[in-house]
C-alpha cells in the first residue's frame, strides 16, 4: 500500500466523496488524518490494528448473523479509519434530529391521545388503524416524562451534492449506541496521538445523561433499572449486556421478570425485588403476550397492566413503534408547521405512500427509480429495488401495489456517500451510513456527538450488518474546548475497595445450574459409552449381556436397541446404538445433544464465564462429530478427547470461578447430577450378580474413575459389596454418593432463603446412607448354599436407593421451584 493522496484508490462516481471534493485533495477536515496516516505508515498501522482485532475477539465483542454458515455469534466488525465530520456540519445536523425528535414525539403523543390530527385529515388514518404495531390498550396511557421517546436512532444519508437526507427514523428499541461507544474505546487506541489531537467531542457525557434521565424517571432514592433484553440469539445482545455493565443496570430477560399486584419485580436468588425503570431492547408487540402478542416468549405478562397502574416506567414506551416506518415521511413537513410552527430543518429522502392515488400513479410510473418497501415493517418484507427486477418481476410488483396500495411505500434510491476504508493494506472506498441518537433527558433533548457509521461491503450498496457490512468510529471535530468526562474511573485516582456481590437473577442462577448440570451429564455419558465401546467388538454372548445391563443405568428412553423379546440383541446392534448414543443430536439422551445445550447454556451466560472457559465450550460442542463406517475405531479416542475438555472445564471452575452465589448453583448441578447417575449404577450393583454378570464391577469402577482407588485397597479382587463402599459410602472419594449427598447439605445451608424441610430431606438421606453397614450384609456370591437369605439382606439398601432415585429429583424440582420460578415447593422425603 502507498499512502498517496493523489492515487486513484477512491472513486466514487457520481456519489459525494467524504474524503476528497476534486479527487486529489483532501477536504480541510479530513486533512490531519491523512498527514497522521503517512506518519505512521502502512506496517506500523496494520500491526496496531491486528492488536485492536484480537482484542475484540478476546473480549468477545460479538454481532450476532442470523442464519450464518460460519455461527451466529461473529466478532465485530471495525473499520481502522474513523469518520469525520466538522463542527459547522455536526451544529446542522444536530439541529435537524433534535427537531425531528420533537416532532416524532409530539405525533406520537397525539396519535395516543386526542387524534385531533385524524380529525383534521392531517394524517391518514389507514396508517394508523391498519398499522399492526398500533398498540390500543396504550392509547391514553401517560408516558414517562410526557415523551413517548427516551431516545431514538435516525439514519442519516448524504446525496451527491452533500446534503444530509433522513433515511429512516427508529423509534422503538433503537440499537447500535452500545456499539459506538465500543468503537470509541478501540479506534483511538490504535490512532491515539491523532485522537488526543483531534479535539474530538467525548460520548460519555451523552451516556451519563441517559443514565441520569432513567434513574429521574423512577421518581424514587435507589431506583431499580434493568435493561430488558430478547436474549442471548438477538443480534444486538452483546451490546444489551455491555450497556447494562456500562450504566450500572441489571440485564434482564422477560422470564426474570414477574407482575404481582400490578408492579414488576425482578427474580433474584434473594427474593423479588420491585423493578423502577425498563430500558427495553424488546419489540413493542413482543412485551406483554397477556395484552400483546400472545404467542410471545421475550416479554412478561401483566406488563402493560403494571405501565397503566404506573407502577412502572418503560423506556421507550409502548408503542412507540407505531411511527417507525417510512410511510409517515411524506406526512413530516406538513406536520412540522402544524405541531411546531416550523419548517422542517432536516429533509427526508424523497417518499411515496402508496394508499395516495398520485403518490400510486407516480411509483407505477418510476419503478426504476425507487426501493419498495412495505409500509408496516412489521410483516417483514424485504425491500425492493426496481431497477434490479426483471420485466416479469417488475409487472409481479405493480400488481402487488394496485391490489393493496396502503401496504406499500416507495422511497429514491439514493446513491449514497463514500467513505475511505482500511481493507487489508489498501484504501478503498464504501457506501457509508450515519446512524446518530437523540436523548431526552426530561428538560430537554440532547444528542450523541456522531454516533455510529455502518459501512456497505465492497461490491455492496445496501448498508447492513446483517449482510456483511462493517462499522465506523464518528469523530465530530469540534471548534472549542471538549468535555473530557468518562463514565471510567480514572486511572491515577484511587478506587474505594468493595466485596459486597450484586443481586444474582433468578435466570442466572438457573441456567449455571443447568451448565452444571449438562457438563456433568456429558461426562457421564461419554465415561460410560466409552467403556462399553471398547469392549463390544471382542465381546462374547455373556459378556454382551453384561453390557448391555450396564447400558441400563442409561434409562434411555429414545434406544435404538429392538424392542422384541424374540430377536437377541447382537454386537452389532450394540454397537450401532452406542455410536448413536454419541452423535446423533437429535436424540436428547446423547452425548451430541448434552454438549450442544452445554453450548446453549453456556452462551446465555458467557458475560459471567471467562474467555479461556467459553472457549472450552466452544471445544466441547465440535468435539464429537459422526465419522464414516469404516472408522468406528476412532470413536474411543474421540471419547478420550471429549473427556479430557470436560476435565479442562472442572479444574476452570473449581480454580477460575469466585465462590458466588453463581459457582453454589453450578456445584449443585453437578452434584445432584452425579449423585442421580451414581444412584443407578448401586442399583444394578445390589441386584444380585451372576458369575457371568461378575464384570460389571470392573466397567462400574471405570466408570466412576475409581479403578486406582478400589485397587490400592483391595488389589485385583473384585467383590460387589468392597465396590459398593467405594462408589457409595467412602466419603472421602469425590465420585461417590456420599461425598455427592454431603456437598449438597453444606451447597444448599449456604443458599438464601434455604428451605428447611428440603435441607432436613436431604440430611436425612445423607444420615439414611451412612447407617448401612455394609460389613453385616451378606451379599449372595456365586455357588452360595444360602444365597436366597443373603440376598434378602440387600432389601433395605435397594428401598433406600429407590427412595433416593424419587427424592434427587423432586429436590431439583423443589430448588427451581424456590430460587427460579419463585412458585411453592412440595414437601419430600425419604424412607425405607
Amino acid at each position: 500500500m502507498t499512502l498517496d493522496l493523489h492515487q486513484d484508490l477512491l472513486p466514487c462516481g457520481d456519489a459525494y466523496n467524504e474524503l476528497s471534493a476534486d479527487g486529489v485533495n483532501p477536504r480541510p477536515h479530513w486533512a490531519r488524518l491523512m498527514e497522521s496516516l503517512r506518519n505512521i505508515g502502512p506496517e506500523e498501522l496494520e500491526r496496531r490494528w491486528a492488536r485492536a482485532d484480537r482484542r475484540i475477539r478476546e473480549n468477545g465483542i460479538t454481532y450476532n448473523i442470523y442464519n450464518d454458515p460460519l455461527g451466529a455469534n461473529r466478532p465485530w466488525q471495525i473499520d481502522v479509519l474513523p469518520f469525520l465530520i466538522s463542527a459547522n456540519e455536526w451544529r446542522y445536523i444536530e439541529a435537524g434530529i433534535i427537531q425531528r425528535a420533537r416532532l416524532l414525539s409530539l405525533l406520537l403523543e397525539d396519535l395516543y391521545g386526542p387524534q385531533s390530527l385524524l380529525t383534521s385529515g392531517d394524517f391518514p388514518p389507514e396508517l394508523l388503524y391498519a398499522n399492526p404495531s398500533f398498540l390500543r390498550p396504550m392509547v391514553g396511557v401517560r408516558v414517562p416524562a410526557n415523551s413517548y421517546l427516551h431516545m431514538l436512532a435516525i439514519d442519516l444519508a448524504r446525496s451527491p451534492d452533500g446534503q444530509w437526507w433522513v433515511l429512516s427514523d427508529r423509534t422503538q428499541a433503537p440499537s447500535g449506541s452500545g456499539y459506538a461507544l465500543e468503537n470509541r474505546t478501540i479506534v483511538p487506541d490504535v490512532l491515539p496521538d491523532l485522537f488526543r489531537n483531534s479535539n474530538v467531542l467525548r460520548l460519555a457525557p451523552f451516556f451519563r445523561a441517559q443514565r441520569d434521565a432513567l434513574i429521574a424517571l423512577a421518581d424514587c432514592s435507589n431506583p431499580r433499572i434493568v435493561l430488558l433484553t430478547p436474549g442471548p440469539y438477538n443480534e444486538t445482545y452483546f451490546e444489551h449486556s455491555y450497556l447494562a455493565r456500562y450504566l450500572g443496570f441489571t440485564l434482564v430477560e422477560g422470564a426474570d421478570l414477574t407482575v404481582r399486584n400490578r408492579c414488576v419485580f425482578l427474580k433474584t436468588v434473594a427474593g423479588l425485588e420491585q423493578v423502577n425503570v425498563i430500558l427495553r431492547r424488546v419489540d413493542d408487540s413482543f412485551c406483554d403476550p397477556l395484552e400483546l402478542r400472545s404467542d410471545s416468549l421475550l416479554g412478561v405478562s401483566g406488563l402493560v397492566d403494571a405501565i397503566v397502574a404506573g407502577n412502572v416506567k418503560v423506556a421507550n414506551a409502548l408503542g412507540s413503534g407505531l411511527i417507525e416506518t417510512a410511510a409517515v415521511m411524506p406526512f413530516l413537513p406538513g406536520l412540522s408547521r402544524i405541531l411546531m410552527g416550523e419548517k422542517l430543518k432536516l429533509p427526508s429522502v424523497a417518499t411515496w405512500w402508496c394508499g395516495q392515488p398520485y403518490a400510486l400513479d407516480w411509483v407505477l410510473a418510476n419503478l426504476d427509480s425507487v426501493v419498495v418497501k412495505p409500509a408496516f415493517p412489521a410483516t417483514g418484507m424485504e425491500p425492493v429495488f426496481g431497477a434490479e427486477l426483471e420485466q416479469v418481476a417488475k409487472s409481479k410488483l405493480a400488481e402487488q401495489l394496485r391490489a393493496s396500495p396502503h401496504s406499500y411505500v416507495a422511497q429514491e434510491q439514493m446513491s449514497l456517500s463514500r467513505a475511505p476504508v482500511w481493507d487489508k493494506g489498501n484504501l478503498t472506498a464504501h457506501n457509508v451510513v450515519l446512524r446518530t441518537y437523540v436523548l431526552n433527558n426530561g428538560n430537554g433533548w440532547t444528542t450523541i456527538p456522531g454516533g455510529l457509521v455502518r459501512v456497505a461491503d465492497e461490491r455492496g450498496s445496501v448498508v447492513s450488518m446483517q449482510k456483511g457490512g462493517h462499522s465506523k468510529d464518528v469523530w465530530v471535530l469540534w471548534d472549542s474546548p471538549v468535555d473530557t468526562f468518562s463514565m471510567l474511573h480514572p486511572r491515577n485516582e484511587p478506587v474505594a475497595l468493595r466485596r459486597e456481590t450484586a443481586s444474582v437473577p433468578s435466570s442466572l442462577a438457573d441456567n449455571v445450574f443447568w451448565l452444571g448440570r449438562y457438563v456433568e451429564r456429558a461426562e457421564s455419558i461419554a465415561r460410560i459409552v466409552r467403556v462399553m465401546l471398547s469392549r463390544v467388538p471382542r465381546a462374547n454372548h455373556a459378556e454382551l449381556a453384561c453390557l448391555i445391563r450396564l447400558h441400563g443405568c442409561l434409562e434411555s428412553r429414545q434406544s435404538k436397541l429392538p424392542k422384541s423379546r424374540k430377536r437377541k440383541i447382537t454386537a452389532a446392534d450394540f454397537e450401532a446404538e452406542l455410536i448413536s448414543l454419541i452423535t446423533d443430536v437429535e436424540r436428547t439422551d446423547s452425548l451430541a445433544y448434552t454438549l450442544s445445550e452445554v453450548a446453549r447454556v453456556g452462551g446465555h451466560v458467557r458475560e459471567r464465564l471467562s474467555a479461556d472457559m467459553m472457549f472450552l465450550v466452544s471445544q466441547l460442542r465440535e468435539s464429537i462429530k459422526p465419522l464414516p463406517a469404516n472408522q468406528n475405531l476412532e470413536y474411543p479416542a474421540m471419547l478420550t478427547a471429549c473427556l479430557e475438555l470436560l476435565s479442562a472445564f472442572s479444574g476452570m471452575e473449581r480454580e477460575n470461578i469466585n465462590r458466588g452465589i453463581g459457582w453454589l448453583f453450578m456445584s449443585v448441578g453437578r452434584r445432584l447430577e452425579r449423585a442421580i447417575f451414581l444412584t443407578r449404577q448401586m442399583r444394578e450393583i445390589i441386584r444380585p450378580l451372576g458369575e457371568k454378570d461378575w464384570q460389571l464391577l470392573e466397567c462400574l469402577l471405570e466408570v466412576a474413575d475409581s479403578s486406582m482407588s478400589y485397587r490400592a485397597r483391595y488389589y485385583t479382587t473384585l467383590q460387589p459389596l468392597a465396590v459398593l463402599d467405594v462408589l457409595m459410602a467412602d466419603g472421602t472419594n469425590p465420585r461417590s454418593l456420599d461425598f455427592q449427598l454431603a456437598h449438597l447439605v453444606d451447597i444448599y445451608e449456604q443458599l438464601p432463603r434455604h428451605v428447611p424441610e428440603d435441607l432436613h430431606a436431604m440430611q436425612d438421606a445423607l444420615s439414611l446412607l451412612r447407617s448401612f453397614d455394609l460389613d453385616k450384609i451378606k451379599y449372595p456370591l456365586p455357588g452360595a448354599t444360602d444365597s436366597a437369605k443373603a440376598a434378602s439382606g440387600l432389601a433395605r439398601l435397594e428401598r433406600f436407593l429407590r427412595g433416593l432415585e424419587l427424592l434427587l429429583p423432586s429436590w431439583s424440582i423443589n430448588l427451581s421451584s424456590r430460587y427460579f420460578s419463585h412458585a411453592r415447593t412440595m414437601p419430600i422425603t425419604v424412607g425405607l
